[in-house]
């Protein structure tokens, strides 16, 4: 597998500065990667890098986001669970958009669609570069969803109120394309609503290269505020609100995950193997874990973003 180095994506500077060296803590696959900052705009982006057709081999049958659907978890426990993160993310589109075309990129194995179906208030679409993947969403839900990836999408004259990407922004290989191809795929006054990895999380500076944040080699860039503030202006986007709403829990057990692959902590180890739904360790977690999310210094960072 050959490592291609890529000019910034941004403002097409060769020069950066490295951050970081690490290995991809998921998987155990061979290979060290690198995190770099562009001396021009300060975007931060993996170079150099896999293309597509390497980079896949990374991503496992248990990747996260290719977990089965809620209705097929047999725990009615974890089931209630995980619908509560989904159901914050439905709240805060249902706050600004109620209705209208919703397409979901990157859409894994429905989750968030099969929520949002329930709502029964918006026209679904999806969009998902795995093929069995987006065959599975649509045998199991019935909502039509494209096997492409976001850079080959023709939507064939339609046009959204509401584009979602959940954890999908830092995987594009090309985002200043990709969030100028939103734009055009948005309806005026429609929404661009999406989590990426916060670069001024707190956990960034405690679990170092081992951070969730960096994901290597999967994650191809990484967004500082003032930064993506410019990208999307640039594309006719405006800022509404930005905000740490999911996943806070879930995140700091995958970081302590990695982290103990280093450090090989008997009693973490212990701890983690009860699993996320561990309630005292739940409970020890949850108002720290709170604060920092009011204080936007969780590791995702949600913006709610609208074509202006």
């Amino acid at each position: 597998m050959e490592l291609k180095y890529y000019p910034c994506n941004w403002c097409g500077s060769k020069e950066y500065k490295v951050i970081l060296e690490s290995r991809d803590y998921l998987t155990g696959l061979p290979g060290e990667f690198t995190f770099v900052k562009c001396d021009q705009c300060g975007l931060f982006r993996q170079n150099p890098r896999l293309d597509w057709d390497d980079l896949l081999k990374y991503y496992p049958e248990d990747f996260p986001s290719h977990k089965q659907q809620i209705s097929e978890i047999p725990s009615k426990v974890q089931r209630l669970n995980k619908r509560y993160g989904l159901w914050k993310r439905i709240r805060i589109i249902n706050k600004y958009k109620p209705s209208g075309n919703w397409l979901d990129v990157g859409c894994g194995t429905g989750r968030i669609l099969q929520e949002a179906q329930t709502w029964d208030q918006w026209q679904l679409y999806g969009l998902e570069p795995i093929v069995h993947l987006a065959e599975y969403i649509k045998n199991k839900l019935n909502i039509p969803v494209s096997p492409l990836s976001f850079e080959e999408y023709h939507s064939d004259g339609i046009r959204f109120d509401i584009i979602t990407m959940w954890d999908v922004l830092e995987h594009l290989p090309a985002p200043a394309g990709g969030i100028k191809k939103v734009s055009n795929l948005l309806n005026e006054g429609g929404y661009f609503i999406f989590t990426i990895p916060n670069v001024d999380s707190i956990w960034r500076k405690v679990f170092k290269r081992s951070w969730i944040g960096y994901e290597l080699p999967r994650h191809l860039y990484l967004y500082p505020p003032g930064v993506l503030r410019e990208m999307l202006k640039h594309s006719g986007l405006q800022i509404v609100k930005r905000k740490c709403i999911a996943g806070s829990h879930g995140t700091l057990m995958l970081d302590l995950h990695r982290w103990n692959k280093d450090k090989k902590s008997k009693l973490l180890s212990r701890i983690l193997e009860k699993g996320e739904d561990y309630v005292p360790f739940r409970l020890l977690t949850f108002l720290p874990l709170w604060i920092l999310d009011k204080l936007m210094l969780g590791t995702n960072i949600t913006y709610i973003v609208k074509k202006t």
